[in-house]
């Protein structure tokens, strides 16, 4: 794996699938796995010293690290922010970079674009029929899987 690394907008839970999220840069690397807000750094280790769990039915992703874990999931909860201006010109100059590099060209994350969305699920009938229209669960899937597969590929342990 080269040292470019892999950046994608996700959201950081503080508790499992809660009302709450904030926008978040992933960063893959071989020698580091970063997460962090708009103006702080949840995560900041060195692979091999974190164990990945991915929930079969949501699609989100809780690392475990040695000073607690990080939930990250592709769609927000339907309050969050949007991704800065700014976390979206790092992800997109850092994918732009990486998708250029042949020794990561072949994992998927590599060639995938993703700033993340809020869901539209608000506790409301319109809002679950909309979160299923727009294919939610699916999403939060395939990017909950992608990211997974590079994590391991950098050196994180599944749980």
């Amino acid at each position: 794996m080269s040292a470019t690394p892999m950046k994608i907008g996700m959201y950081h839970f503080a508790r499992m699938m809660t009302s709450k999220s904030t926008p978040v840069v992933v960063s893959i690397s071989p020698g580091r796995i970063h997460v962090a807000t708009a103006d702080q750094v949840l995560l900041d280790a060195a692979p091999g010293q974190l164990q990945l769990k991915m929930s079969k039915l949501s699609g989100a992703i809780t690392l475990l690290a040695p000073a607690g874990k990080v939930i990250l999931a592709g769609v927000g909860s339907a309050s969050a922010e949007p991704h800065s201006p700014q976390q979206e010109e790092e992800i997109r100059a850092a994918q732009q970079a990486v998708s250029q590099d042949p020794q990561v060209s072949h994992i998927a994350l590599s060639q995938l674009l993703w700033a993340g969305r809020t869901t539209s699920v608000d506790g409301s009938y319109q809002g679950g029929l909309k979160s299923i229209l727009d294919g939610d669960a699916a999403a939060q899937k395939r990017i909950g899987q992608t990211v997974r597969d590079a994590m391991f590929a950098a050196g994180v342990q599944p749980a």
